[in-house]
């Protein structure tokens, strides 16, 4: 009869394991090529971006294009100086449209509806000109 493994010695085991089966599963191969072609850095003497990031792969030991997609997403590459960008939305995620940005009404600004929901009194907030949504300043445009 054989005796059994405890259960603590089972689950370090497989702990071991599963850390050596991520670390050869994330590595990439060694014949792997970059997806960007590195050049020889710029005129200036300066990397390249693509060389940085080759750079930070190899040193970090995550895939370049990993890198690469993760850094467009957050920074999309541009600096747009407080700027929308050419969709109108500000960020990675473009979760706020410039027209609603420089909006400084509500949907109750229009005069035909109160927000008191008592049509018997004049609204609390008139505004005598309305905001033209149509038309951007020219340092929003596109």
């Amino acid at each position: 009869m054989r005796r059994p493994v405890p259960r603590r010695r089972a689950a370090g085991a497989a702990a071991v394991v599963t850390v050596l089966m991520t670390g050869a599963l994330a590595a990439p191969p060694a014949q792997a090529r970059s997806s960007v072609a590195t050049g020889h850095g710029t005129s200036a003497g300066k990397p390249s971006r693509a060389e940085l990031f080759h750079e930070a792969g190899e040193r970090h030991r995550v895939p370049e294009t990993v890198l690469l997609a993760v850094s467009y997403l957050q920074s999309r590459w541009d600096d747009h100086h407080g700027a929308p960008s050419v969709d109108a939305g500000f960020g990675p995620m473009h979760l706020t449209d410039a027209r609603a940005a420089l909006a400084e009404t509500h949907h109750h600004s229009s005069g035909h509806e109160d927000p008191r929901g008592d049509a018997s009194r004049p609204p609390l907030v008139r505004r005598e000109t309305p905001v033209d949504q149509e038309r951007l300043p020219a340092s929003l445009e596109t």
